[in-house]
């Protein structure tokens, strides 16, 4: 036997347990398969248990949906919500520099007080008005805050060309392209209207009208009149400075409006003043009508209320004083007023000054003037005073108004009272003022001057009213004059417009400061609107709308 040779023993002991381990496997497993397979097919099929983050991720899933749809509606409904209210109230921001797009609290007050169906027609297409300039874009913009706060205002826009049938109803207004109509009771036959044109809109440099006046010897108004407002603004445009819209409408509202309305008749025809454009413009902007007549020619209309005398060159003749006479006592019912300006520079006016006469009242010679430079302003004879009665300054802002006069004759009250007639001082000097001679420069009297008096014919009535006619005398036109109604350190113009308020019981008067347009103009262009409006409908929505789809199907999936 070799000693390198397995026992035959331990050889069939090797080969007896190798063999069989790989089938012995295979039997395992195919056992382990059978009876496998015959549990399933003895019992159910039990169901995988879900995990929890599947569940929390179709819960989250359906939360998103559910608040992106509603963001969606709630963006929808606020922005419905939103044009409606922006369309009927004025919750709209103006957010100019100057407020240009915004009205004074005193018209918005006036506005919504209006109690009659008030029209505004603008002749033109909205997108021809608003795109023409800025003063007709802020004019547009004025014109919707007023409906927003009264709905018995109402406007609309007419293109001439399209509307014949609607330009038939305003022939008499000789309507030209961009003038606007105010008018009340639209829908009957009896209307009282006011017509606002382009110039009416907006203002000129002080420099510009000055300049036309002394060069041309004429207006602004007087200038576009004669060419037309389109043409004269094509022209001289950059001269405008400020937008008068606001005081222009209103101004319109107050004319057609007002219960009482007062018609001022400015008399000419004796070289009187022609500095009184500015008096007049105010008259209009707080509501009265102004008209003018050649008192040679002319009788006084019976619609006046105020005549005024503006500083007449050369005297009265006899039939033109008994013009005035008659107009003041009406019929014997009185209830009429005359405003009377003189003038340092005035001629002898013997008929006139007897007339005023009848009234207790007397003009004076020389000009008044001040010792103190605390009362005069640059010269003595341009003084200015805070002494004036408490009588009919109801609707001045100033709790201490002064007044400034500028060679003014001194006015000498006759008598206090006389039969039916009393007389009062309205406007006085300090005790220290004095008069002089302009030719000589001598001292004619000393002491308390008279600028401004009142006098009254009272007419009592059977029921225990009383009808007043009253004649109102300035010492001084340029007291109302062009220039020195623009000093706004001065209350002359809210003084002016107070006592004729009161006189003439008017509504009360507003005076609306003009706004000048510069700086920044936060504005948008209607291209630019729509971009807004469809990003806010559609877009946003839309972005919104597909990020919560995307969020919601990327939680579904993880």
């Amino acid at each position: 036997m070799s000693e390198n040779k397995m026992p035959e023993n331990e050889k069939l002991s090797e080969e007896t347990v190798s063999a069989p381990v790989g089938d012995f496997l295979k039997d395992v497993v195919s056992d382990e398969k059978e009876a496998h397979g015959k549990q399933e097919k003895e019992e159910p099929k039990k169901k995988k248990p879900k995990k929890k983050t599947e569940g929390k991720q179709i819960k989250h899933g359906l939360m998103s949906t559910a608040l992106t749809v509603v963001f969606i509606a709630v963006v929808v409904l606020v922005n419905i919500v939103a044009t409606a209210l922006f369309d009927r109230y004025p919750i709209t921001i103006d957010l100019t520099s100057d407020k240009v797009y915004s009205i004074s609290e005193e018209s918005e007050e006036y506005v919504k007080g209006i109690d009659v169906d008030t029209l505004i027609t603008v002749f033109a297409t909205e997108d021809e008005f608003t795109t023409l300039s800025t003063y007709t874009k802020q004019a547009a913009e004025v014109m919707k805050k007023y409906t927003q706060y009264n709905d018995r205002i109402s406007y609309r826009y007419v293109d001439i060309d399209s509307n014949p049938d609607i330009m038939a109803d305003y022939e008499a207004n000789s309507i030209s392209q961009y003038d606007i109509v105010v008018e009340t009771n639209p829908s009957e036959d009896v209307k009282r209207t006011r017509k606002i044109t382009l110039i009416n809109l907006v203002d000129f440099e002080d420099d510009f009208v000055q300049q036309l006046s002394d060069l041309y010897g004429t207006t602004v108004e007087a200038m576009a009149e004669q060419y037309g407002a389109l043409n004269f603004l094509g022209y001289y445009g950059g001269y405008v400075e400020a937008s008068t819209a606001d005081q222009a409408f209103l101004s319109a509202f107050m004319t057609v409006t007002d219960p009482n309305p007062v018609t001022v008749t400015m008399l000419t025809g004796r070289n009187e003043s022609s500095q009184l454009s500015y008096f007049q413009t105010l008259l209009e902007a707080n509501g009265y009508t102004v008209q003018t007549i050649d008192i040679t020619k002319e009788e006084i209309p019976e619609d006046t209320t105020v005549a005024v005398v503006p500083a007449p060159q050369t005297d009265y003749l006899d039939d033109e004083i008994e013009k005035i006479d008659s107009f003041l006592d009406n019929n014997g019912n009185l209830g009429k007023q005359l405003l009377y300006l003189a003038s340092a520079s005035q001629g002898e006016t013997p008929n006139l000054d007897e007339f005023l006469a009848e009234y207790g009242i007397r003009i004076g010679d020389g000009v008044i003037c001040e010792t103190s430079s605390d009362y005069y302003y640059q010269i003595p004879a341009m003084t200015v005073t805070n002494e004036i009665s408490e009588n009919f300054n109801q609707d001045m802002t100033s709790s201490d108004p002064v007044i400034l006069n500028y060679y003014s004759r001194p006015i000498e009250l006759l008598f206090d009272e006389e039969g039916q007639t009393a007389t009062e001082a309205y406007v006085q000097s300090t005790v220290n003022g004095y008069t002089v001679d302009m030719e000589t420069g001598e001292t004619i009297e000393k002491g308390q001057q008279i600028y401004a008096a009142v006098a009254s014919k009272a007419l009592f009535l059977t029921d225990g009213g009383t009808n007043y006619s009253n004649v109102i005398a300035f010492g001084s036109v340029d007291v109302l004059s062009d220039v020195y109604l623009s000093y706004s350190q001065f209350q002359n113009r809210e003084y002016i417009i107070s006592l004729l308020n009161g006189i003439t019981h008017k509504t009360d008067g507003i005076y609306i400061e003009p706004k000048v347009i510069e700086g920044n103009v936060f504005d948008i262009t209607d291209k630019q609107k729509s971009v807004l409006k469809w990003t806010f409908i559609l877009i946003i929505p839309a972005v919104v709308l597909i990020t919560g789809l995307i969020i919601w199907l990327r939680r579904k999936n993880r």
